[in-house]
């Protein structure tokens, strides 16, 4: 294989994303659409240059994309709101799509490069916790239940198997983490069960409070015996 492949991959998916992404600021005007079409033409040639270059760190160091990243993240959000009615349903959809910008890159980073010393892995355990809940909360409140509950789940899976690289899953965790899912998603359901409102956003929360923890367990525990 060429030496170079994986620096022509990623000159390749910058320029993809560069020329389109800018067609689409310059002739929508909208900076969300723009970054999501960065993310779909250039992250899979990033993604195939990371794999196959024995030091990716050195052409992207990862706190430096992780920053641009989060800044691209945070200009999403406010590009949402600024285009849409400023709304807690707006607000949600836009951290959903500025999940699909930030998460790649934050999941590079945290296997590439070094977090910093404050960036414990309990701290980011019950942040990212707190964090999903708020936003299946949030989704109920405004109807906005699939973006929230969508949200909530990579917010939960991702900030659990970073804590996970380092504190592993305990058999008890295994057990435990699944069945307060459940025993979530049962309360969920029951206050929705019994209020007046609509059902379906209820059911979509409760399966997101399900499947989150499913999915953590799967993926910290699929290369284990």
């Amino acid at each position: 294989m060429n030496r170079y492949a994986p620096e022509l991959a990623l000159i390749t998916g910058g320029l993809l994303g560069i020329v389109f992404g800018g067609f689409v600021l310059v002739s929508v005007g909208e900076f969300y659409s723009a970054a999501l079409i960065c993310v779909l033409l250039g992250y899979p040639f990033a993604a195939y240059a990371i794999h196959t270059d024995d030091e990716p760190t050195t052409v992207l160091p990862p706190r430096a994309v992780i920053a641009v990243a989060g800044l691209a993240a945070v200009g999403v959000i406010a590009d949402v709101l600024r285009l849409f009615a400023p709304s807690l349903e707006s607000l949600l959809v836009g951290i959903l799509v500025a999940l699909v910008v930030f998460l790649p890159v934050a999941a590079y980073a945290a296997g590439y490069g070094t977090p910093p010393a404050w960036l414990g892995s309990r701290l980011v355990e019950a942040g990212g916790t707190l964090l999903a809940a708020g936003l299946l909360a949030a989704g109920l409140v405004s109807g906005a239940a699939v973006p929230a509950s969508t949200s909530a789940v990579a917010v939960f899976v991702a900030t659990m198997l970073f804590a996970a690289r380092s504190t592993g899953v305990s058999p008890r965790r295994r057990r435990l983490v699944p069945v307060g899912g459940l025993v979530v998603a049962a309360g969920i359901l029951a206050v929705g069960v019994l209020g007046d409102g609509p059902l379906d956003p209820w059911v979509t929360t409760a399966l997101g409070a399900v499947f989150a923890p499913l999915l953590y367990i799967a993926l910290a525990t699929s290369g284990r015996a």
